[in-house]
């Protein structure tokens, strides 16, 4: 025992080990490890979310109202960015389906100039026997007497 004794030989509390009357030694006494209050209140705060008694301070029953408004703001704000997204996803798709029509647009309208080039016709029309006209066309003038 290198610790300093008092009058009647025991052990002191600069003592590693503590020994009782009869020379055993006595039971362990638990450590305790000084722990920061912050850190304190973080972990009793979780124990009160786990277990639930925190729903029943007069701090949460005060501002119920206030955290319930918070609650349908955040479901208003998902439900917005959701439609939002979902618009913004019809957009892209219709933006792309326009260009492909204006394409086909263009493409359409070029082969119709083509096809009815003067030139064009008139091949088109060799095989039925129908040729260009040479005299050019005249109009018929019907007099209102030749009617009757």
């Amino acid at each position: 025992m290198w610790g300093k004794k008092d009058k009647e030989g025991k052990s002191t509390k600069n003592s590693p080990r503590l020994e009782t009357e009869e020379g055993t030694k006595a039971p362990k006494k638990s450590l305790k490890i000084k722990v920061p209050a912050v850190k304190i209140g973080f972990l009793r705060g979780i124990v009160s979310i786990i277990d639930g008694s925190f729903l029943t301070s007069k701090t949460i029953s005060r501002n119920l109202p206030y955290i319930l408004f918070l609650i349908a703001l955040a479901f208003l704000y998902v439900a917005n960015n959701y439609n939002a997204q979902s618009k913004a996803h019809k957009i892209e798709t219709i933006k792309k389906e326009l260009k492909d029509l204006r394409d086909e647009h263009i493409s359409i309208k070029s082969d119709l100039m083509f096809r009815t080039k003067k030139s064009e016709v008139a091949n088109q029309l060799k095989g039925r026997g129908i040729k260009e006209a040479t005299k050019p066309p005249y109009k018929i003038f019907i007099k209102k007497e030749d009617i009757k």
